[in-house]
């Protein structure tokens, strides 16, 4: 039965795909890109299931519902709740209830997060680079089949469900107020699984919204108290989620402390110093590293391949926003890119400060760092095809 539905659930996304292929006016090469990337993605799910197999880790303890027991749950509602919970809530059903394997769990996920890809694709696509180029064109398309986006977010966990509300999000942003309501469940989805990426992408996609022309003072003065109400709530829940005991920066830098020394507890193997970094080091730690010099397995090699591309395409993002300056030459990103930019860097922000282990900064990035990718891609496209 869970093949069986593995299966008729894998044609019909394929027949999705092409459908809003066609219906969004893809070009062939886009179009056949997006089937790719489905199968490249579901790959992952296998991938990440052997992966697991050989190396352990929180995706068999949420699959079977022993990731965090302090609820003492006897059924399915006994698991409601944020974060680790919900993510036990949701595979009781398919884990508990109908015994389905881990390696079902791992494809079904890869399906949930496949449709947030999509939707952050499908908006990509709109800003394709037309260049004298094709190699251009092939880079952008490229920057989607970089391994870490897929890796942690193809199998059980936070990460698939975090795309997922991250590429509701990105639909709702690049098209206001047409669907708004996409844009509201992608910041309530990533709330609930990760209360403090909800909080910050929320708080991105609000700024958003008051620079939005088109809608009225009265309407986004109406939504914005709404905002503040929920954000405050949203804030409160953190706080109480971290036990401070008061609201105050030293809380807040006896929490990090805490934090660092627990995570120290597990003494990981790629456990790095970064209460004696510089925030300098801290950021290329967490966005960068792995680099070449510490690689040690063919995963590790895969990061710092792709961690590689990455500070390249960081580099020509910035280095072509100053020359453009510099000479006079427009070169206006999306916005929707720009939202992607800021909740990565303030994403990035918040784990310098909470993380100490290269392997968590490394899922933990996953979700985020596809937008520097186009971004870069974006800007030195714009050079390419002026030249």
């Amino acid at each position: 039965m869970s093949t069986l539905f593995l299966i008729l659930t894998f044609i019909l996304i394929t027949f999705s795909n092409r459908k809003v292929s066609l219906s969004r006016g893809l070009s062939k090469i886009q179009a056949t890109g997006l089937q790719f990337l489905w199968i490249y993605h579901i790959l992952f799910s296998v991938v990440f299931y052997f992966y697991l197999q050989e190396n352990g880790g929180d995706a068999i303890r949420y699959w079977n519902l022993t990731a965090d027991i302090s609820q003492g749950a006897e059924g399915w509602m006994g698991y409601w709740g944020r974060g680790t919970f919900f993510i036990q809530w949701l595979n009781y059903i398919p884990s508990e209830v109908f015994g389905s394997g881990f390696l079902f769990g791992n494809v079904l996920y890869g399906f949930i997060s496949f449709l947030g890809i999509r939707e952050i694709y499908l908006v990509a696509v709109k800003y394709w680079p037309v260049t004298s180029s094709k190699w251009f064109e092939m880079a952008w398309l490229g920057v989607f089949f970089l391994p870490n986006l897929h890796f942690w977010s193809a199998g059980v966990g936070k990460e698939a469900l975090l795309i997922l509300g991250l590429g509701l999000a990105v639909k709702g942003l690049d098209n206001l107020p047409k669907f708004w309501i996409h844009l509201i469940i992608g910041v309530v989805l990533s709330f609930w699984v990760r209360p403090i990426a909800g909080l910050v992408l929320g708080g991105v996609v609000w700024v958003c919204f008051l620079l939005q022309h088109g809608i009225s003072v009265s309407v986004k003065s109406v939504v914005s108290a709404m905002v503040l109400v929920a954000g405050f709530f949203a804030l409160d829940r953190i706080f109480l989620a971290m036990h401070l005991e008061e609201y105050s920066l030293e809380g807040l830098r006896q929490f990090n402390a805490g934090q660092m020394e627990f995570l120290r507890g597990f003494g990981a193997g790629s456990e790095v110093p970064m209460d004696d970094y510089g925030w300098g080091n801290k950021l290329w730690t967490f966005y960068f590293r792995p680099f070449w010099g510490e690689v040690w397995d063919i995963w590790s090699l895969a990061a710092v391949v792709e961690n590689s591309i990455g500070f390249i395409l960081m580099i020509g993002l910035v280095l072509g926003l100053v020359y453009g300056w510099y000479r006079k030459i427009p070169i206006v990103i999306p916005r929707v890119f720009y939202a992607g930019l800021a909740v990565m860097v303030l994403m990035g922000v918040v784990y310098c400060m909470t993380l100490n282990n290269l392997g968590i900064m490394v899922r933990m990035r996953s979700t985020y760092v596809v937008f520097l990718y186009l971004s870069g891609v974006f800007v030195i496209s714009k050079y390419v095809r002026n030249r």
